[in-house]
């Protein structure tokens, strides 16, 4: 069965290596499953919530709908497989930002809870233990941006940048100062290397990190593979789903 005869397709994510996520919704709920450069599915379980990948192989990791635990399945091997061990490079493990994320701890007086590992060196805290608004301060307890964000993203790349989120839903991204490099006038920012993908009054394009277009804001969804970049993106616009490159012209995948 190819992906485009799939009723309630809602999503062709990038492609990484030789397969990509697809997310759909049939009677029973949103689900997800996985697709090769043909548009095969190769894996059709019914998956929810959401697909996790495990970056750099060909193992996907889910809960299956209807069923309590989580299952591995790698696509190569078309087979279940045992739990992959997932460790991303110069961050904590899983289970270590979980512990942070519990711990509320006394620093020069103030009670901060210390939420999660935005890089090796810096924290993003909150000091209200009801309302979720974010800053950022330093291992040793050093605050660098007061809380006044609703979310903080890291760019993967870059210690110095960071996507933020305004308490009104808007996105946009500041230095470690506090000066803001990109506007908050994007209803979504996501950081992929070297670029973002954006979406701003409803629609998708693609920005540099100055702030210039790439992609003009003219789809529905755009997913840049994540080997390719912009010389694959998936797309979708007048409820079609298409491939294009960077200069916006078609790419028959399949």
């Amino acid at each position: 069965m190819n992906v485009r005869d799939i009723q309630g397709l809602r999503s062709i994510m990038g492609f990484e290596g030789e397969y990509a996520v697809f997310k759909a919704k049939d009677s029973e709920g949103p689900y997800q499953g996985v697709i090769n450069r043909k548009g095969e599915i190769v894996w059709d379980a019914k998956l929810f919530p959401p697909t996790l990948r495990v970056r750099g192989t060909n193992i996907y990791m889910s809960c299956i709908r209807g069923k309590k635990d989580l299952h591995y399945y790698d696509v190569a091997l078309q087979q279940y497989v045992e739990k992959p061990e997932r460790k991303i490079e110069g961050r904590d493990s899983y289970e270590d930002m979980k512990e942070l994320d519990a711990k509320w701890v006394e620093k020069e007086g103030s009670i901060f809870s210390e939420v999660g590992r935005l890089t090796d060196n810096l924290l993003k805290f909150r000091t209200d233990k009801i309302e979720e608004i974010y800053g950022i301060m330093t291992g040793d307890g050093k605050i660098l941006i007061e809380p006044q964000y609703k979310y903080i993203i890291p760019n993967n790349d870059s210690a110095n940048h960071f996507v933020v989120v305004l308490p009104n839903d808007m996105y946009g991204v500041i230095d470690l100062k506090g000066n803001t490099t990109l506007p908050f006038e994007y209803e979504h920012l996501f950081f992929r290397g070297n670029f973002y993908v954006a979406r701003k009054d409803g629609k998708a394009g693609i920005i540099d990190l100055e702030g210039n277009i790439l992609i003009p804001f003219d789809y529905e969804a755009l997913h840049p593979s994540y080997d390719e970049g912009l010389d694959l993106i998936s797309a979708k616009k007048d409820g079609e789903f298409i491939f294009i490159n960077a200069k916006q012209e078609r790419v028959e995948l399949f």
